[in-house]
């Protein structure tokens, strides 16, 4: 037989809840899988009654919301183009290391200021420090809205401190000038790839560096200029961790012949003189060799590794 409708009972039969038992139905009931389902089934209706009201919403009004989104385009970046409130009017320069000179930096990169800020590029300012200092590794712009401009230059870190002796032979001592840039005083350095650079401080102070000596007839090294081309400043110390690696031999000093393309390595035994006319590999092949028939200790002053059929050493 059907099933009548459910109804409440009689106000004379109901049975009054006191608090305990209110407090224990909802104990019980309150976090029970039916309670669950039907707080979750009350969230979806109210997200199904609020996608409808949305749905209807954006239906009505959807040319006015797109047209009131063009607009705010536009006009924001009409301000950002024309409004010189956006013109680049401060620089900040984050200087991290000593060989940058603030005002010549800030000398390079004059031509910013005026432009409008969201039009500068990480590119355009690279190039600009770039032709100022040719031995920069990287460089950081961060924009700082509405006008400023903070830039972080990172330059090249130097790995040899470096003595230049153009050998032109002066009346009074008969030898060579050992120079600088241009002949100043200060430090003079190189740097990873080969640019030398020079500072009236010394820099790095406490971290161990290689002591190079080049040599030739008339040089003149300007500062920020391209002393020793990478690959040879490459083989350089190349030979000089081979010579420590696999025959256990410190470089004491190295010296450079630059037109000649050859250096030689002194230890604290021998001096060996190479070049880059051929592979360093064949050249250290030459050095074992001689080694297989004369002992190291018979050799009183240098090894000649530099020619093809033969080595020479005294």
């Amino acid at each position: 037989m059907p099933l009548n409708a459910p109804t409440r009972l009689p106000a004379s039969l109901r049975r009054r809840a006191t608090p305990l038992t209110r407090k224990l139905a909802r104990k019980y009931t309150g976090g029970s899988e039916r309670a669950l389902r039907r707080r979750r089934e009350r969230r979806l209706r109210f997200f199904r009654r609020v996608s409808r009201i949305g749905s209807v919403f954006l239906s009505e009004f959807r040319i006015w919301l797109i047209i009131g989104i063009s607009i705010f385009v536009i006009m924001t970046a009409t301000i950002l183009l024309v409004a010189p409130i956006f013109d680049v009017r401060q620089i900040r320069i984050r200087r991290q290391d000593p060989r940058i000179d603030i005002a010549e930096t800030e000398q390079a990169l004059a031509p910013l200021f005026r432009q409008r800020l969201v039009l500068v590029t990480k590119g355009q300012v690279s190039a600009m420090l770039s032709a100022e200092f040719p031995d920069i590794e990287r460089v950081e712009v961060q924009k700082n809205y509405p006008s400023a401009l903070d830039i972080s230059i990172f330059l090249e870190p130097v790995v040899a401190s470096v003595k230049i002796d153009d050998l032109q032979v002066s009346p009074k001592t008969q030898s060579g000038r050992e120079l600088t840039s241009s002949g100043s005083s200060g430090f003079s350095y190189l740097t990873r790839n080969g640019y030398f650079v020079s500072s009236p401080i010394k820099l790095n102070p406490g971290i161990p560096i290689e002591n190079l000596h080049v040599t030739d007839w008339g040089i003149r090294p300007q500062n920020r200029t391209e002393l020793i081309s990478p690959a040879f400043l490459k083989t350089i110390f190349s030979a000089r961790d081979m010579l420590r690696s696999d025959f256990g031999l410190s470089a004491k000093d190295i010296t450079i012949f630059l037109r000649a393309k050859e250096f030689h390595i002194r230890t604290e035994k021998v001096a060996l003189w190479f070049d880059l006319t051929s592979p360093l590999s064949v050249q250290f092949q030459r050095f074992r060799e001689l080694l297989k028939n004369l002992p190291l200790d018979q050799v009183k002053e240098y090894i000649d590794l530099r020619i093809a059929d033969k080595i020479v050493y005294k």
